[in-house]
């Protein structure tokens, strides 16, 4: 699969501060996985990795450069993205999970867009398939997550840190 320049990182934005990240702490690689083109063209950046718990994904839509942009997939649309994903790559891990985080950057959570994203929230069911939908803002600090306790047990502490991260990394020198 090829990727644009933004999708490997190479933008200072914090979708890409947020990949490198990721990759460097996490274990995720570059680009959305076998069979999941369609993520990648709903995201601006795409990571994933695959483990012994199956497959995880970060999906990240870049607010901050284009405030208008949304991720567009239903629930429906990413549960049968990501299980095409789990058929492709059911020799990389023994365990036929998926968890899917889908990231909004770069702008305050308001109502409506927790109402949207809220609706992709899929517990793990049947199939195997975890979604959690996220709206961080590292200029305000704001974090919202669809998951249970507000993300808490699931990442949040991580997504805080990263967001620290990067106001502190592009802080103007005084």
């Amino acid at each position: 699969m090829t990727t644009s320049p933004k999708q490997r990182g190479d933008a200072a934005s914090f979708a890409s501060y947020f990949a490198h990240r990721a990759i460097a702490e996490r274990g995720f690689v570059w680009g959305a996985p076998d069979g999941a083109q369609a993520l990648a063209d709903a995201a601006d950046v795409v990571v994933h990795r695959w483990d012994a718990r199956g497959l995880k994904l970060a999906c990240m839509v870049d607010r901050e450069e284009t405030p208008e942009r949304r991720f567009s997939l239903t629930r429906e649309q990413v549960t049968a993205l990501v299980l095409r994903c789990l058929d492709a790559g059911a020799a990389r891990s023994p365990a036929r999970r998926a968890s899917i985080e889908v990231f909004e950057l770069g702008r305050p959570p308001m109502s409506e867009d927790r109402a949207r994203l809220g609706a992709l929230r899929r517990a793990s069911g049947a199939e195997g398939v975890d979604i959690t939908p996220w709206i961080l803002d590292p200029s305000t600090g704001d974090l919202w997550s669809g998951a249970p306790l507000g993300g808490f047990f699931v990442g949040r502490r991580f997504f805080q840190e990263v967001m620290r991260g990067y106001v502190a990394a592009h802080r103007p020198p005084a």
